[in-house]
C-alpha cells in the first residue's frame, strides 16, 4: 500500500506543495482536532446563536402576530437553516443523542408522516404537550425544521396564526425545541466530544485517532453522495415533465438550491480549511489529489452560484433542467475524485449504505 502523508502547511492554497511527514497518532490528532475546532465546533456555536434568536422571534411574534413579526420570524428560520445547513454533514457524535438528529430535521418524510402528525398536534389543542419536557418527547415529524417551516411558509400563515393562537404556540414550541438542541448538542461537543477527539483510543468512543479521523471522512464523502442521491435526483427525476418539486427539501421556503450552496460551501470548508488554519482533513489525501478535489469543487460552486435559491424557479428556466443535472454530475465528479484520492491511502471508510457498497 501507498504510504499516507499529511500536510502540515497552509492548506488554503491546495495547489502548494506541502510538506509531508510520517503517519503517526499524533498527525491524526492533530487533524481531528484542527478539524473540530476550526470547522465544527464553531458551525455549533453559530447554529445554537441563530436557534436563539429565532426563539426569541417566535416568542415576540406569538404576542401580537402581525406582518412585521412574521418577516422577522421568517428571517430567523432563515438563519437557522443556513446555520444548520453548513453542519448538517457532521452526523456523529452529540448529535446523535437523543435523537437529536432526527428531531431537529426529520428529512425526508416520503410518507408525510410529519404532516399528519402536526395537523394532529394543533387539531389537539392540547397546552400541555407543548411543554418543554413534554414536547421533547413528541414525535420527531413535528420537532424541527420541516415542521416549522410547514407553519411559516404558506400564503394564509399569518391569517392561520391570528385566527389559531394555540397553532402560534405549536410553533413558538418548535422553535425553542430547535434552539434547546443546539444549544445541547454545541455544548456537549465543546465540553465533552472534543476531549473524545483528543484522546480517542481503545478505551472509548472512537477506539483510535484513526478511527475518528475516518468519522470526518465518512461525513465528507457520504454527505457529497446523499446531496447528490437525496437533494438533486430524487427532485428533479430523468425529465423535467416528471420533477418533484414538493420532494425537495425546503421547498416551501424556495430555499432548496441556497441549501445545496452552504452544504458544498461547508464540504469544501471541512476539505480546505479556514484561512490560516495549519491543518485541514484534506491533509489525509495526496497532494495530487487535492488538487483534483479542488478543481471539483470549484466547478460544482460555479454551477450553483448560477442557479437560483428554489428549484422551482430554476426549472422554470429555459435551460433550467439542463443546469440540474449539470449540477447532479457535478456532485458525482466530487465523489468520484474523494473515492480516487482514498484509494492512493491505507484509509478504509466501510459500508456506505447509499451505494449500498
Amino acid at each position: 500500500m501507498k504510504n499516507l502523508h499529511f500536510c502540515t502547511c497552509l492548506l488554503a492554497a491546495l495547489l502548494v506543495p506541502c510538506l509531508a511527514v510520517a503517519q503517526t497518532t499524533e498527525n491524526w490528532t492533530q487533524v481531528n482536532l484542527s478539524v473540530t475546532d476550526n470547522h465544527v465546533i464553531p458551525s455549533y456555536i453559530s447554529l445554537e446563536n441563530a436557534a436563539a434568536g429565532m426563539a426569541t422571534a417566535a416568542q415576540s411574534f406569538c404576542r401580537s402576530p402581525d406582518a412585521a413579526g412574521l418577516d422577522v420570524f421568517r428571517n430567523g428560520f432563515h438563519n437557522s437553516m443556513d446555520a444548520w445547513q453548513q453542519i448538517q454533514h457532521i452526523q456523529f457524535g452529540p448529535l446523535t443523542y437523543f435523537n437529536w438528529n432526527f428531531r431537529i430535521h426529520y428529512w425526508p418524510d416520503e410518507k408525510g408522516t410529519g404532516a399528519r402528525q402536526l395537523d394532529d398536534l394543533i387539531d389537539s389543542m392540547n397546552s400541555d404537550s407543548l411543554a418543554t419536557d413534554n414536547f421533547a418527547r413528541e414525535s420527531v415529524g413535528v420537532q424541527g425544521f420541516p415542521a416549522l417551516e410547514r407553519l411559516l411558509f404558506d400564503d394564509e400563515s399569518l391569517l392561520a396564526f391570528r385566527e389559531d393562537n394555540y397553532r402560534c404556540q405549536v410553533a413558538q414550541a418548535i422553535a425553542l425545541n430547535i434552539s434547546d438542541i443546539a444549544s445541547g448538542v454545541s455544548q456537549r461537543w465543546r465540553d465533552e466530544f472534543r476531549t473524545t477527539i483528543e484522546n480517542a483510543d481503545e478505551r472509548g468512543f472512537f477506539e483510535s485517532a484513526e478511527d475518528a479521523t475516518i468519522d470526518f471522512l465518512k461525513a465528507q464523502i457520504e454527505s457529497v453522495r446523499r446531496i447528490q442521491q437525496q437533494k438533486v435526483e430524487e427532485v428533479i427525476g430523468d425529465s423535467a415533465a416528471r420533477a418533484r418539486i414538493r420532494r425537495a427539501e425546503s421547498w416551501r421556503s424556495n430555499r432548496s438550491l441556497r441549501n445545496l450552496r452552504l452544504n458544498v460551501l461547508a464540504l469544501e470548508n471541512l476539505f480546505s480549511g479556514n484561512e490560516g488554519q495549519a491543518v485541514a482533513l484534506g491533509a489525509v489525501l495526496m497532494p495530487e489529489d487535492r488538487t483534483l478535489i479542488s478543481e471539483a469543487f470549484l466547478t460544482l460552486k460555479m454551477r450553483l452560484e448560477a442557479a437560483p435559491d428554489s428549484i422551482e424557479e430554476a426549472l422554470d428556466a429555459d435551460d433550467g433542467y439542463a443546469r440540474l443535472q449539470q449540477i447532479a454530475a457535478g456532485l458525482d465528479d466530487l465523489f468520484e475524485a474523494f473515492e480516487a484520492g482514498l484509494k492512493n491511502t491505507d484509509l478504509y471508510l466501510g459500508f456506505n449504505s447509499l451505494d449500498g457498497d
